[in-house]
């Protein structure tokens, strides 16, 4: 596994890169409500597929219709 550097480069023009605090926080405000990690789609099919948990939200369901 490649390590972070090796994966960013350019590691000032990383940092200097726009950050959109709302967005983000955001972000992690919904992954800890739903029990998910914070990532990438490519990020969580990879985690997905090495531990072998459904880390991608699945498919849903429809209601089941009332008797």
């Amino acid at each position: 596994m490649a390590t972070a550097l090796d994966r960013i480069g350019n590691f000032k023009a990383f940092l200097d890169e726009d950050f959109d605090e709302a967005f983000t926080y955001a972000a992690l405000r919904k992954a800890e409500t739903l029990g998910r990690p914070v990532g990438s789609k490519h990020w969580l099919e990879d985690m997905a597929a090495k531990t072998g948990y459904a880390l991608l939200p699945g498919k849903r369901e429809p209601e089941p219709k009332a008797i």
